[in-house]
């Protein structure tokens, strides 16, 4: 669970998602499995924090968790030109935009053990925060907060996206499960639309 800690003068980014062993975090707009207790480290370790997200993944939250609560929402995207307070986010049109947003709510909340503010979805947003070195306040993206997901009997999740491919010689894993956990109800989804018994591992990723 994320809790607060002092770094006085630095700012830390982190990204954060959920993938299947072969890469997938979303098919056709949304997720193809549901896992609680992913949803419950999800919001452990991004509560108090900005999280900062494109369009397609602020509309693919259910009704009633947008705005994500205890979080400053910000969404990128092209259809604004100037930073707009809508639907109880922040709409920006960029990354560097949100940033600058992320940081002034980020000076209000102190910061975390983790990171400070959190990159969550979609891919697009990922390979751009992943590949830039120049960030406002953060450079660079610190840290990766995965969960890898598995179906028990290793079928097939097909997806449309998929997360980026983490370098290991830039990244080393700083906590790591053992071995998964069974998800007591959740499932990933097959093409079919089939719902198969969900297995999770937490891992976290740092630059080295």
């Amino acid at each position: 669970m994320a809790s607060t800690s002092t770094r006085p003068g630095t700012s830390r980014l982190g990204a954060i998602w959920a993938q299947t062993i072969d890469g997938v975090i979303g098919r056709d707009g949304v997720m193809p499995w549901h896992v609680p207790e992913d949803l419950q480290h999800f919001q452990e370790v991004t509560t108090g924090k900005p999280v900062i997200m494109g369009r397609r993944t602020w509309e693919s939250l259910p009704d009633t968790y947008k705005p994500l609560p205890g979080r400053t929402n910000i969404v990128v995207s092209r259809s604004v030109d100037t930073v707009e307070a809508r639907d109880g986010a922040i709409w920006v049109s960029s990354l560097d935009a949100a940033l600058e947003v992320a940081h002034k709510a980020q000076e209000a909340t102190g910061a975390g053990s983790l990171a400070d503010a959190w990159i969550i979805g979609g891919g697009t947003l990922y390979a751009e925060a992943l590949t830039r070195e120049d960030l406002p306040h953060y450079k660079r993206v610190h840290v990766v907060e995965q969960t890898k997901l598995f179906a028990s009997d290793l079928v097939d999740v097909p997806g449309d996206t998929k997360a980026p491919n983490l370098h290991l010689y830039d990244w080393v894993i700083a906590m790591n499960q053992q071995l998964p956990d069974i998800s007591e109800h959740g499932y990933l989804l097959d093409g079919n639309g089939g719902r198969h018994q969900a297995l999770y591992l937490f891992v976290t990723y740092t630059r080295t």
